[in-house]
């Protein structure tokens, strides 16, 4: 094709027709122009095709961890109704005023052990650094995660004050760690014999006593937070996932 347009053009020269030379020229350099409007336009097309190929796949991964994360919060929000319910029970006897302390023991690790939710954030990780043409979707995605970082964060913060409320009971002998079934192998008879605990159980004004109450009351109140947070990031999980699942699989 280039050798063709020279040809012309020398045609031009010698037939000595400058000023058709120039037209011709001038036309030329409008032809080339427009060809490389219309590569650079079909570029343009083929990396939007692309980013919008590659939107899809952030939509369907996210999507796919939103379901693993839903299916992770149901599993924690069990547990933690579990360790509600052993609470509620271990508070009970407490009050009650047991003469056998074990019915108190048997329940009191069990009060602490819940499935801890850790979100799937594979996905989002990629997606904070992307250039999103539909910038409402990618906003809703960023604001789950950032919602969820939240609750997450509260469930943390009253947890760690659930522990450290628990470590006042500062005389575990006296509690009567070493009888809990679970730490039996590690505190053999004789060890129990030499660590025995008190019957502060049966004491409702003992220090022991109202620490292991306060306990158990700060335990039902954050377990019952907890889950209602799980809740709320499960039902907002469930809401940007129905948002995506369609543009996942559009072929728009």
């Amino acid at each position: 094709m280039i050798k063709f347009f020279r040809k012309i053009r020398k045609n031009l020269i010698m037939q000595n027709k400058i000023s058709k030379y120039f037209k011709y020229a001038i036309g030329e350099i409008v032809l080339v122009v427009i060809g490389i409007l219309i590569a650079l336009q079909i570029n343009n097309w083929n990396e939007d095709k692309k980013s919008i190929k590659q939107e899809k796949t952030y939509y369907c991964k996210i999507s796919e961890d939103l379901q693993v994360d839903i299916i992770n919060i149901d599993s924690s929000i069990v547990s933690v109704g579990k360790r509600f319910k052993i609470t509620k029970r271990l508070l009970k006897n407490l009050l009650k005023i047991q003469e056998n302390k074990d019915v108190i023991l048997k329940d009191f690790i069990a009060t602490f052990r819940s499935y801890q939710f850790l979100p799937t954030t594979a996905a989002i990780t990629d997606i904070t650094s992307s250039g999103f043409s539909n910038q409402n979707i990618k906003n809703r995605i960023l604001n789950h995660y950032t919602e969820q970082e939240s609750a997450l964060k509260i469930i943390e913060i009253n947890s760690n004050k659930h522990v450290d409320k628990t470590f006042e009971l500062e005389h575990f002998a006296d509690v009567g760690f070493q009888e809990i079934p679970e730490y039996q192998d590690i505190f053999d008879q004789e060890l129990q014999g030499l660590l025995a605990s008190t019957d502060s159980h049966k004491n409702p004004n003992s220090a022991i006593f109202i620490t292991m109450k306060e306990v158990m009351i700060l335990n039902m109140i954050i377990g019952q937070r907890e889950i209602e947070l799980l809740n709320q990031i499960k039902k907002d999980a469930v809401a940007l996932n129905d948002l995506l699942v369609p543009n996942c699989h559009s072929n728009d």
